[in-house]
């Protein structure tokens, strides 16, 4: 497929706002089974078990990442922590059915929802509560890699479980490795087609345990586009699949890092509450619906995010 050009630095810049919410929908990390148990990475007292052999193979890694993956049918974490610098920490909650179903809120006690992001099985979206203009984005999936979407945000929806541990190797980019790194690590090197050319990403795992680490995605060109590190995997007994409790996440080009915090993590249970309005696209008063799809989109991202919250 033909790259594109590259977005001009003016529209980085009129974007990032909506570039700081949507990195939240990055890349994380995952694990494994098997019989021999190893220390650290732990829930609780309990260690999680070995997962590659000695001298893994890339189908190995692939085999352990992709049934860590697939033993997790549905995940919630209502008492999550979004901490971005600069901005007062908020109350998170993330939900989300793979392949698609994708669920993040996060809100303050004073001034109450700020952030939401979803996705569901036919279109994704994206509000910030002090973006201006006062606009709920959205897109649908099937539209998304032939719009402008694709340069605006830049992070594809169906990227969001990873963030959660959800970690997959796609059959259609290429895979190598794994290649040794120090401290038992290994590294798994892809290669993703996109419309802007040929993306490299840089998975790191743990040797042992199969769990995924670091992930960092390049341009085309080389230049970083953004870091994720995952730390405090634990076991989770109803799933049996390892999961992260934190995910650090650095995107250098809109200058922007931040944690998510994920405390209470449940797994493959039905939603507590709305079930049937968890995966719709809500209507916030006074945003009006903008179709990321449409060619006038970047009339609509030339204004920065408020510094004050809405009323």
């Amino acid at each position: 497929m033909a790259a594109s050009h590259q977005p001009s630095a003016s529209m980085r810049s009129r974007s990032a706002g909506v570039l700081f919410a949507f990195i939240v929908l990055m890349v994380a990390s995952s694990g494994a089974t098997c019989p021999q148990y190893l220390r650290g990475y732990q829930y609780g007292t309990m260690p999680l078990p070995r997962a590659l052999p000695s001298h893994a193979t890339l189908s190995d890694v692939i085999t352990a990442v992709h049934d860590n993956t697939d033993r997790v049918r549905s995940y919630m974490a209502p008492q999550a922590v979004l901490t971005v610098q600069g901005v007062p920490r908020l109350s998170a909650a993330v939900a989300c059915e793979p392949p698609r179903r994708f669920r993040l809120r996060a809100q303050t006690a004073v001034t109450g929802n700020e952030l939401d992001i979803g996705s569901n099985d036919d279109l994704f979206w994206l509000w910030i509560r002090r973006h201006e203009p006062a606009v709920m984005l959205f897109c649908r999936h099937d539209q998304y890699l032939e719009s402008r979407a694709r340069e605006l945000l830049p992070i594809r929806p169906e990227w969001m479980p990873e963030l959660l541990g959800l970690v997959r190797f796609m059959p259609t980019d290429a895979h190598e490795g794994p290649f040794q790194l120090p401290d038992g690590r290994i590294e798994i090197r892809s290669r993703i087609v996109s419309p802007e050319g040929t993306l490299s990403k840089s998975t790191v795992l743990d040797g042992t345990t199969g769990l995924v680490l670091e992930q960092h995605l390049f341009s085309p060109t080389g230049e970083r586009l953004a870091s994720v590190r995952t730390t405090r995997h634990r076991f989770d007994p109803t799933s049996g699949s390892a999961l992260p409790r934190l995910v650090e996440v650095s995107w250098p080009a809109a200058k922007i890092d931040f944690q998510l915090d994920l405390a209470t993590v449940t797994t493959n249970m039905p939603p507590p509450n709305e079930p049937g309005q968890l995966w719709q696209m809500p209507a916030y008063e006074g945003y009006r619906p903008v179709d990321l799809a449409n060619e006038n989109i970047g009339s609509h991202m030339q204004a920065q995010p408020s510094s004050e919250p809405q009323r």
